[in-house]
């Protein structure tokens, strides 16, 4: 029913730099887990749930732009670039392969993010929703923005370059942004999903309303290419 979903999900575990980044931070997952179990006096005075899930959130707020540029920063181009996207559009509307390539990559996202959540809380005893669904809320964004460069810019390699400088140089405006009261950053706060991962509650709904932008722009973008 959804054959690009399928394609797109399990093209991703196929991938060398997947299994790679997954035994990274499945390996980084245990190991801060298990030392906090370890020492349990390292707790004392910190929110727990905050500590246990550290290395997760560290990682996908820093280097979520760059992991997911990396596994699939020519999500788009890369059809359109092989002609291949011709045979998508015979198949299906211009909307489902954006929706369905978008919904593919962030089910591999959801997935390893799952797998490394299940893991931590196995060792703390209890799960860790809100921590689950920020992080979860910044892979959307993330993932979104993704297909978004991957319309707007048609060569691969351009994209490729993109995402490793802007993998750089968001996660620096971003926390730099959320944690000041410079007028000229203040526009960075709503944009990007730093501040509003910092400040939580309904600001959330934020970087949830970027992805259906980014998303509607990438389909609008594709329905009047000439492929």
């Amino acid at each position: 029913m959804f054959p690009i979903v399928k394609q797109e999900f399990t093209s991703s575990f196929k991938s060398i730099k997947a299994i790679l980044l997954i035994l990274f931070l499945t390996i980084t997952s245990v190991f801060t887990a298990s030392y906090l179990t370890r020492h349990p006096e390292l707790l004392a005075g910190v929110n727990q749930p905050s500590a246990y899930t550290s290395s997760i959130k560290f990682f996908i707020l820093f280097f979520g732009f760059l992991f997911v540029a990396a596994l699939s920063h020519d999500i788009i181009n890369r059809e359109i670039e092989t002609r291949t996207i011709r045979l998508l559009v015979t198949k299906t509307s211009r909307l489902r392969i954006v929706l369905e390539k978008f919904l593919g990559s962030l089910l591999f996202w959801c997935a390893t993010l799952t797998i490394n959540f299940l893991i931590v809380s196995l060792y703390a005893q209890q799960w860790f929703w809100i921590d689950y669904l920020t992080v979860l809320i910044v892979i959307l964004y993330i993932t979104s923005f993704n297909i978004f460069l991957s319309t707007m810019i048609a060569k691969p390699g351009l994209t490729m370059f993109l995402g490793i400088f802007l993998g750089i140089v968001v996660p620096i405006i971003g926390l730099w942004s959320a944690f000041s009261e410079k007028w000229y950053l203040v526009p960075f706060q709503y944009i990007l999903p730093y501040h509003a991962v910092i400040m939580s509650g309904t600001l959330l709904l934020l970087p949830v309303l970027w992805s259906g932008l980014f998303l509607t722009v990438s389909y609008l973008t594709l329905k009047r290419k000439d492929l």
